[in-house]
């Protein structure tokens, strides 16, 4: 069988004009570094759920004498960590914090600050030193994709806000690093985690973060806000395509032609 023609096929793409959001790359001995010091820092929460908190198996019958707590072996269970009251664990709880941030520190010009905050809620969010994903490119994870630029419009300083305040920073770890935090915290899974600034036990894991970590640029935000025509962006790229000119039946060669444009059938020749 003869083998197949190859060919290329130009095939356009539209892209986006404006500048993609970056983010500093962070070297594997500063991960490992910021993970240790993470994993320290959630170690006492992850011992307090594996004592205190039990997985449930279902609902099941209570007795009577449980009901009216009654039962001699109930005990107590202590308070929990202070870290607990520091972080945030989520995706989706991480989201809304940074969109009730972004919404709080945008400029009136941005549609982000058109939402208002009832009975003094966005007075009482606290800014976030950093936020850990573990996924190590976001931009091509849809459920992380988002978090970049919330993450800038979150750290923009209003007019009243101390200019000195801290940024938050983005970590993007390593996906093999979630089942490491996800055991430090005693549950499934994380997909991301935020650290309140400040927070109990972390003031060394902070500066090292705002030593090696700089700030997320997100440059499109402007270049969209001036309202001028960037153009179109147009991508080409080459596919190689196989063209099949010949196939065996039952030991013969039978070549290929188009169908009839009147009839619509193929015409073969033995």
């Amino acid at each position: 069988m003869a083998p197949a023609a190859k060919t290329t096929k130009p095939i356009f793409k539209t892209s986006s004009p404006f500048t993609e959001t970056t983010w500093p790359e962070i070297s594997h001995n500063d991960q490992e570094i910021i993970l240790d010091l993470v994993c320290n820092l959630l170690a006492p929460l992850g011992d307090y759920r594996r004592a205190h908190i039990h997985p449930s198996r279902g609902r099941k019958r209570k007795r009577k004498s449980t009901e009216h707590g009654n039962d001699p072996t109930t005990i107590e269970a202590p308070p929990p960590p202070e870290i607990g009251k520091h972080i945030l664990v989520g995706i989706n709880s991480v989201t809304r914090h940074l969109e009730a941030l972004a919404a709080r520190n945008a400029p009136k010009s941005m549609p982000i600050a058109d939402e208002e905050k009832e009975d003094g809620e966005s007075d009482d969010l606290r800014p976030l030193s950093m936020v850990i994903l573990s996924h190590p490119k976001p931009s091509i994870s849809p459920a992380h994709a988002h978090l970049p630029t919330l993450i800038h419009l979150s750290s923009l300083h209003p007019p009243s806000a101390n200019p000195t305040s801290t940024t938050t920073r983005l970590i993007p770890l390593a996906s093999s690093t979630d089942a490491r935090l996800a055991s430090a915290l005693h549950i499934p899974r994380v997909g991301a985690l935020a650290i309140f600034a400040p927070a109990p036990g972390a003031p060394a894991l902070e500066a090292f973060v705002q030593d090696t970590v700089d700030v997320t640029a997100c440059k499109w935000i402007d270049e969209a806000m001036a309202a001028d025509w960037k153009g179109l962006t147009i991508k080409t790229e080459f596919a190689t395509i196989k063209l099949k000119t010949t196939k065996p039946v039952k030991g013969k060669t039978v070549k290929e032609k188009l169908p009839n444009t009147t009839t619509g059938l193929a015409n073969t020749e033995p």
